[in-house]
């Protein structure tokens, strides 16, 4: 059968070929490579046997991924601890603008009251004297102005014609009795009744045109210029003593308590010296001197903690409502002044009392 071997022979060397030329066909495709990966260390060899009997070569392995190291933040709170005060939001203190001797207290401490409301006077009976005085000139100055200003009437204008025409009448009069007598012809007209007669009609004459004539004409410059200046005199002297009689009184500001009175009744007191503390309670805040380097670490809206000796159990609470502007020296520490709003409590808080104020900071 040597025919059939040879068969068998040429269909080896064409399954041969075959396989070969598809093995080069891969290797040369693009876009695929075909270098061989060197074994990892403690990998099989390919076509090595694994202790399981399977033939070894490159195994997958999965990639190992590290963290990024991250850096902590770190949040220190500490607390500015310093001394400060009990403080109303809006307090004051009132002084009269005048001195005096106090007259009148009549609302007692601790008492709160509506704006407007007589917190102590002085005595006044003097300075209402002198406001009536200044009232009464003032009034006749108004009335002298309003005058000049409305000019002369109707009827002002007929009398003083009136009294031109009578005046001239008595004039024509004596003058016919001096003719008569014969005038100046008369060497003894001198010394005559008739001559007397003649010249006091025509004084009074000249009187009356004169008068007729400023009615007429009324008001000159100069009437207007006088009367504005009496007027703005009378003005200023009535406003005068109207602000000293109200300087002799003080009312309250607004609504609040009066916290302490510092005068007693009959003494005798200064112009601006102080009289009356006078506070709204409903907003009470703590006044602390923080110094340069602390200051750095303190922002409003922060925290705080305030202790008073008189409450010394409870711990008040708020936050910083305003950083001053103005800083002061005290030897060699320059401070500035912060408030704190205090968070409603139970406690009856006075301006004045001491305080020791924590505020809590936050440094990173």
């Amino acid at each position: 059968m040597p025919s059939q071997n040879k068969l068998a022979f040429i269909g080896i060397v064409i399954l041969l070929l075959g396989h070969f030329f598809v093995a080069g066909c891969g290797a040369n495709q693009p876009g695929t490579a075909s270098p061989a990966a060197a074994p990892k260390e403690g990998s099989a060899p390919a076509g090595a046997q694994t202790p399981s009997g399977k033939p070894g070569g490159a195994q997958p392995t999965r990639a190992l991924v590290t963290p990024t190291p991250t850096r902590a933040i770190q949040i220190v709170v500490t607390k500015a601890k310093v001394a400060g005060n009990i403080v109303a939001a809006n307090q004051a203190s009132l002084t009269f603008a005048t001195g005096g001797r106090l007259k009148e207290l009549p609302v007692a401490e601790g008492t709160r009251v509506q704006a407007g409301t007589l917190l102590a006077a002085l005595d006044t009976s003097v300075l209402e004297a002198q406001v009536a005085q200044a009232k009464a000139a003032f009034d006749l100055a108004t009335a002298n102005w309003n005058k000049i200003q409305a000019g002369p009437s109707a009827d002002d204008i007929a009398l003083a014609k009136s009294n031109v025409d009578r005046a001239k009448a008595a004039v024509d009069q004596a003058q016919a009795a001096y003719d008569a007598i014969g005038g100046l012809r008369n060497p003894r007209i001198a010394m005559t009744s008739q001559s007397t007669t003649l010249q006091q009609a025509t004084l009074s004459y000249q009187t009356a045109a004169a008068q007729y004539n400023l009615a007429v004409n009324h008001p000159t410059d100069s009437e207007r210029a006088i009367g504005l200046a009496q007027f703005a005199q009378a003005q200023a002297a009535y406003d005068t003593a109207k602000q000293s009689l109200n300087n002799a009184r003080i009312v309250a500001p607004y609504g609040g308590t009066l916290v302490s009175i510092t005068p007693k009744i009959g003494e005798s007191i200064n112009a601006n010296s102080p009289v009356l503390l006078f506070a709204d309670l409903t907003q009470m805040q703590a006044l602390a001197n923080i110094d340069e380097t602390t200051l750095a670490s303190v922002k409003v809206g922060q925290t705080a903690n305030i202790y008073v000796d008189a409450a010394p159990d409870k711990v008040l609470t708020g936050r910083v409502k305003r950083i001053g502007m103005y800083a002061t020296s005290t030897g060699n520490i320059v401070t500035v002044p912060v408030w704190i709003d205090i968070d409603k409590t139970d406690v009856a808080l006075s301006p004045g009392w001491s305080a020791t104020v924590e505020i809590a900071t936050r440094t990173n």
